[in-house]
């Protein structure tokens, strides 16, 4: 398993592992006492992975309540002279923008690290943005690996870097480089031992507007070494030989740009980037000398490109540089080598070497068969849906249904189709306040689960609450953060570390928050959860209903550690109407039709009984296994 590879003191021993592995193993190579995360994909098992060895290698380790949160906590241990990492997505990191920014003035003691993946295409995100945009603004280095291997080397180094500079450092991923497996060479296990003390300074740590003036110059101080350190930074380099036609490759496109001369048969020099900030001026510059032509190949937004052609002509280097911004590389989606090399034919007049070499990315995606995500069979959140849509119906004054960010959201799919928006983390509640307020007429709703809801609902449910906003809040409760790979929650009663923690309950938050109508109910009993919601919906004010059960893939897993199988349920044909009630409203994945008859798969039946419970005829019953 690649946890075994975390902590093998074998220096130089070549191993397999994932970007995201390689990161954990980065981290306890150098030394890192605090690791701090929210769990997000593609960036989940950095913490995960951490998280697994932790007390064999002295590391404390965190899933915090939010990213912000993950951030302060690793930023006050920074504080303390030891070495702390934070790791996120992208959308993550619109989180702890703003200790983020105000970070870069205070400095850091021990080293700090921020290690965000963002997701090009975007494959499991609502966006596909750029975080090399907040290094800028924040005057922070930023480092991208191109494999692996490199995101084993790189977390090291970045902490000598950011010890070196006082400054927090990012480590940019992309989600490929997060999942994909590569040859890593392990390193030495450094052991940094000290002893954590917070000096007190205010002038440095109390940023209030007469001290940041102070530190602002002592920033730009130091992002002027940071700049000349990029300049000699190991991981970048030059390669191949000379031409008139260059190419500059940021992280993973590196690894594209070397793919894709190999499918073309051509040879070019290569600036290899793993500093994406601040970019080395003049080994660009001397790179860009006798060059007639240099293509920049980046994920998702042209910002070393842009840098790449202020620097040419600043330095007068009469070069035309092509990248995303002249759509030679696509404005958006992942990129992958046949692109790149489509790129380079076009603009070397090589033509098209291959049939589909310069497909577009959509084409291609298309011809791989669709499918539609589901709630897994057995979801409790299916019965909740289901229930606020017959909550509704009875009502039958319409509804709005504001969703919210989870594995609830497959929940968007037919026939459920049970929500009407979804933006970010807790904008449910609070999106719900605003078509209130908008003077809508219709009764509305708001789902969140209770992972989100701990991380970004608190607030709006309070903000409902003080401005009188007439709404329902329907909160799934399946005791765990399930997209994301099962991770705990301040609702699991663990923490990441396997260790017993007082199980905080979602009702008496709400109660706390001054919300007057909370009921809880079980999810798989839909009479009673049904009238829980409209009588939520009628109540005059903002009312919560608690539609508790665990995730069934948790449960079924624990059946199967006992031997134990759920007794499932099956159709009596001599009753079934073949009304399809069970498909066309609730839609279980257990439940299919073939020839006109209504069936369930033994196997993937979890024995929920809600099925059972909507079937007009009563034609589904319990059978024994």
């Amino acid at each position: 398993m690649e946890t075994d590879y975390l902590t093998l003191d074998s220096m130089g021993k070549r191993v397999l592992m994932t970007g995201n592995g390689a990161v954990a193993r980065g981290a306890i190579e150098a030394g890192v006492k605090v690791a701090t995360s929210y769990p997000g994909t593609p960036a989940s098992e950095i913490l995960s992975s951490i998280a697994a060895v932790a007390k064999k290698v002295g590391i404390y380790a965190e899933w915090s309540i939010n990213e912000k949160v993950a951030f302060e906590v690793a930023f006050a241990a920074s504080l303390s002279g030891i070495r702390a990492l934070m790791a996120c997505k992208h959308l993550g990191f619109n989180w702890i923008s703003d200790a983020f920014l105000v970070s870069a003035y205070t400095g850091v003691n021990g080293g700090l690290v921020v290690v965000v993946s963002d997701d090009p295409h975007p494959h499991s995100s609502q966006n596909a943005e750029d975080t090399r945009y907040y290094s800028k603004m924040g005057k922070v280095p930023c480092l991208e690996p191109s494999d692996p291997d490199e995101a084993r080397k790189i977390i090291p180094m970045a902490f000598d870097l950011s010890e070196s500079l006082q400054l927090p450092i990012v480590v940019r991923l992309t989600s490929r480089i997060s999942h994909s497996r590569g040859d890593v060479e392990l390193g030495e296990m450094r052991r940094k031992d000290r002893e954590p003390k917070f000096e007190k300074d205010p002038k440095r740590y109390a940023v209030i507007a007469p001290h940041a003036r102070e530190r602002h110059l002592w920033l730009n101080n130091q992002y002027a070494k940071a700049a000349e350190a990029m300049e000699s930074f190991p991981l970048n380099w030059i390669e191949g030989p000379r031409g008139d036609f260059g190419i500059i490759a940021n992280g993973l496109n590196y690894s594209y740009v070397k793919e894709a001369l190999g499918i073309l048969g051509i040879e070019a020099p290569i600036l290899k980037l793993s500093s994406a900030n601040p970019i080395p001026k003049r080994l660009v510059a001397n790179f860009l000398r006798g060059l007639k032509e240099c293509l920049v190949v980046e994920e998702i937004e042209p910002i070393t490109e842009e840098g790449v052609k202020a620097i040419a002509q600043a330095e007068g280097i009469p070069v035309k540089v092509y990248g995303r911004s002249t759509g030679h590389i696509p404005l958006q989606w992942e990129l992958n080598p046949d692109i790149v090399a489509g790129a380079i034919s076009k603009i070397a007049g090589l033509g098209n070497p291959r049939p589909g070499l310069l497909a577009k990315p959509k084409a291609v995606q298309l011809e791989i068969g669709r499918r539609t995500p589901f709630l897994c069979a057995g979801c409790p959140h299916r019965a909740s849906y289901y229930s606020i849509k017959q909550a509704l119906r009875r009502i039958n004054k319409g509804g709005i249904i504001a969703g919210d960010r989870g594995c609830y959201n497959q929940g968007i799919y037919p026939p459920l189709n049970g929500y009407d928006t979804c933006i970010c983390m807790g904008a449910s509640i609070g999106m719900a306040c605003g078509f209130y307020k908008a003077g809508v007429k219709e009764p509305i709703v708001a789902v969140i689960g209770e992972s989100t809801f701990f991380h970004a609902g608190i607030p709006p449910l309070i903000n409902a609450v003080h401005n009188n906003a007439n709404i329902t809040v329907v909160i799934f409760d399946n005791s765990w953060t399930s997209m994301t790979g099962f991770q705990p929650n301040p609702a699991t009663g663990m923490n990441a570390m396997g260790e017993e923690t007082r199980r905080l309950n979602v009702e008496e938050i709400c109660k706390a928050c001054g919300v007057e109508f909370v009921k809880v109910v079980d999810s798989f009993k839909v009479g009673e959860l049904i009238e829980a919601i409209e009588s939520a919906i009628k109540f005059p004010g903002p009312a919560v209903v608690v539609s508790r059960h665990e995730c069934a893939v948790r449960e079924m897993g624990r059946l199967r550690r006992r031997g134990e199988r759920p007794r499932p349920y099956a159709v009596d044909p001599t009753r079934c109407t073949a009304c399809k009630i069970c498909l066309s409203q609730f839609g279980c994945p257990a439940i299919s039709i073939e020839d006109g008859k209504i069936s369930i798969d033994k196997y993937s039946c979890t024995g929920c009984g809600v099925c059972a419970q909507i079937c007009p005829s009563k034609a589904i019953a319990q059978v024994e296994v």
